[in-house]
């Protein structure tokens, strides 16, 4: 199957890719780990593999896009839409893929004859780590799959949306079927025509083309979702390994990413234990059985933090995914300059070292890091990036602003933040007309805190007056995912400095939490509730320190007293040594503790998998689409792939399915996206009036936005948006019934 060839193209160019730029990933894992005894637990393709499916799927996409853009208009009408450019792109990728291959054949071959093989610890390929991570891998595919495919699944012919996404889902199907069915050129929102498109778009114009080029709608949607998400999560859970030193961390990143931390399970506990006659099986059949989110803190009750944001935004996955590789790719540069310092005494000569040395702003001359590669590939990443993921872009910036302050190689990190910033604003006026249209920047105070929302002020007295409140909804909305890291940052750094060792692991908190902060004093879009994604970010990000935290408290890095004495052994410099009869109790006190906080750490995010499951069941907790609709069918065989049509506010409806866009769909998506809705639904009202009447002023503003069919359907009598303003005898009377169907739809040209 062609969608299935072309994924391999692109993970097969995006591994190339990474492996011709970054010639020695044995070398970055060393500018990454916390010490050379890491480097052997680590398999070379826990980077290289999800890194260039990631990349391959983003570029790819990236350039088949404007392929499409450009080759449209030649297409002729018998010829599937993205066809030509889709068999340009793939001829492109594969002759590129083959050619970075080959190229990184001949170097490896020549670096191996001229230096042999490579001493920076390869893989330690033992029985038991091979099976850990096969395991692991597969224990967090299947979380996968479950997320995503419990929720969009096939059943029959009837496409199955879970219910607690099924609403904010809606525009994700219809984008889809307008680039996999339609012809979505120039780029338009779906549900609000003729208003450009200021939705970061892209990742399902990747979904549309897997749907163009032959999978069914629900796989077109949910192959690239897992591709991505089992990505972003190796990622993590190798990131984790390095900056822990500790294996069992790649497997608890996952966990923590899936099952967040807060305080919700253990408030509602609480309050189901404290009425009359509760007992405590009443409580845990009660947490487990319901199917509505619990509202502890603001929007809890739309489960913005649950897992069921990732089955809702299949593009989050990917944006985090693309922060993680900017992460690895700087890391390096970041740890060298107080690896560096730790090695320079006295005041004056740190500070030259840090602000004007010229390392700490050009790269190393022939440096085995190759940073120029490097940097190449994080320039084609934020190129890419602007509208596949634009809260995602925001964070990597953030955090590589962080980063850049105590990291060498600046001006590194100043090339990045240009070629992002001047992508994003060449790509916002292509695709919606202008910056601002996307994204306005303002000082807004308190995220959607109610104690601070409606009361912002514009000075900084108010931000500090306020703090007590914002640290009060951290702690309830993160619980330990706050805690800990606050922890950690000051234990890190204390046991850093008192072993002499490098400090960039507490530091690195301090970037890591910008997007966190960044989500409390600035307001992005028009609604101050997306900053959510901003927020997540950093709490994924310290999951990595958690997962670290928790793997060493699983297994403390202690040794035995007696045996180290026996063997003749030195212990290194900070290492511990406890005599034998105290080792056991250690370890097993060190490892219930561990336990105790991974129950607390999860025990939220498992409740919230029950309401996730309890509410999509299968018996009743799902909005279906037609795929043998008739109306969609007829759409598709009769009108042009452009064609926008006059329906009543649909959110998901079958005729989405026809890949055709409407002029006014339901206002919520369009809003919050930046679209001026308001004007629209004026608009909208008048034309259902028949424009008070005026069949010719009708006709004129319909051709004047595009509008070539009106479809009349009883859900017009729905809400008063719709049923006090429309006048079904005008559209019977003035316009050509062209089709009519048994359930009511009547289909007029204009």
């Amino acid at each position: 199957m062609l969608a299935i060839l072309y994924l391999i193209i692109a993970i097969f160019f995006g591994t190339q890719l990474v492996r011709f730029l970054i010639p020695d990933i044995r070398r970055l894992y060393v500018g990454v780990a916390v010490d050379q005894q890491t480097l052997p637990k680590v398999p070379t393709a826990l980077f290289l593999l999800p890194a260039g499916t990631l990349v391959g799927l983003l570029l790819t996409t990236f350039v088949t896009y404007f392929l499409s853009y450009v080759i449209h208009p030649f297409v002729p009408a018998d010829t599937p839409t993205l066809l030509p450019s889709d068999i340009i792109a793939m001829c492109i990728f594969t002759y590129l893929g083959c050619l970075l291959w080959q190229r990184c054949f001949v170097r490896d071959y020549r670096k191996v004859k001229a230096q042999g093989p490579s001493k920076l610890g390869p893989f330690k390929k033992d029985v038991n780590t091979v099976i850990f991570y096969v395991t692991s891998v597969i224990l967090v595919l299947s979380a996968v799959c479950f997320v995503y495919c419990y929720t969009c699944y096939m059943r029959g012919n009837n496409i199955r949306l879970g219910f607690s996404i099924f609403s904010d889902f809606a525009p994700h199907v219809a984008i889809t079927s307008g680039f996999g069915v339609g012809s979505n050129f120039p780029t338009q929102y779906p549900h609000f025509s003729g208003d450009n498109i200021q939705y970061h778009f892209m990742f399902y114009f990747l979904t549309g083309n897997m749907e163009a080029l032959g999978l069914p709608l629900v796989w077109a949607i949910n192959l690239p979702s897992i591709l991505c998400m089992l990505s972003t999560l190796t990622l993590l859970g190798t990131l984790a390994v390095l900056l822990s030193g500790r294996r069992a961390a790649y497997l608890l990143a996952p966990v923590l990413f899936l099952f967040r931390s807060a305080w919700n399970v253990f408030h509602q506990a609480s309050e189901l234990k404290a009425l009359p006659g509760s007992t405590w099986s009443y409580v845990f059949k009660t947490i487990t059985k319901q199917a509505v989110w619990y509202g502890y803190t603001i929007r809890d009750e739309w489960g913005i933090w649950a897992i069921n944001v990732y089955a809702n935004q299949r593009h989050f996955a990917l944006g985090i995914g693309l922060v993680l590789i900017l992460i690895f790719l700087f890391l390096p540069h970041f740890r060298r300059m107080f690896l560096h310092l730790s090695r320079i005494d006295g005041f004056k000569d740190c500070a030259k070292r840090f602000f004007i040395s010229k390392e700490a702003w050009l790269p190393r001359e022939n440096d085995p890091l190759h940073p120029i590669g490097s940097l190449i590939l994080a320039g084609m990443i934020v190129l890419a990036m602007p509208f596949f993921h634009g809260s995602c872009l925001i964070s990597a910036l953030l955090v590589l602003f962080g980063m850049a302050i105590f990291s060498e190689f600046r001006l590194g990190y100043l090339g990045v933040a240009i070629v992002s910033v001047l992508s994003s604003v060449l790509q916002a006026r292509f695709f919606a007309g202008g910056a601002s249209n996307v994204a306005s920047f303002k000082y807004y105070f308190g995220f959607v805190i109610p104690e601070i929302e409606g009361k912002n002020t514009a000075g900084l007295g108010s931000a500090i007056g306020y703090t007590g409140t914002v640290i009060s909804y951290l702690n309830k909305m993160g619980f330990l995912t706050v805690i800990i890291p606050c922890v950690l940052f000051f234990g890190l750094l204390a046991y850093e400095i008192w072993f002499k060792k490098n400090l960039y692991r507490p530091i690195l908190l301090i970037p890591f939490s910008f997007p966190l902060i960044f989500a409390f004093y600035c307001q992005v879009s028009l609604e101050v509730l997306a900053n959510h994604k901003f927020i997540q970010v950093s709490f994924i990000l310290f999951d990595i320190f958690i997962a670290g935290f928790l793997a060493n408290l699983l297994a403390l890095p202690i040794g035995i007293k007696e045996r180290v004495e026996a063997s003749g052994e030195k212990t290194q410099s900070g290492s511990i040594v406890l005599p034998k009869k105290a080792f056991i109790p250690t370890q097993i006190g060190s490892a219930i503790v561990c336990l105790f906080l991974l129950f607390g750490l999860t025990a939220t995010g498992i409740s919230e998998w029950c309401i996730y499951y309890n509410l999509n069941t299968h018996k009743s907790g799902y909005v279906e689409l037609h795929t043998d609709s008739l109306v969609a069918d007829w759409v598709v065989k009769n009108t042009n792939e452009d064609d926008i049509f006059l329906t009543p506010m649909w959110s998901t409806d079958d005729f989405f399915l026809s890949g055709r866009r409407v002029y006014y769909g339901w206002p919520y998506f369009a809003w919050s996206a930046g679209h001026d809705t308001e004007t629209r639904q004026i608009n909208y009202q008048w034309l259902l009036t028949g424009a008070n009447g005026n069949v010719d002023e009708f006709r004129r503003y319909c051709n004047e936005m595009g509008i070539k069919y009106v479809i009349h359907s009883s859900d017009y009598y729905g809400t008063g948006e719709t049923k006090d303003f429309y006048n079904p005898e005008f559209f019977a009377a003035n316009l050509t019934e062209v089709a009519r169907f048994d359930n009511g739809i009547v289909i007029y040209k204009v």
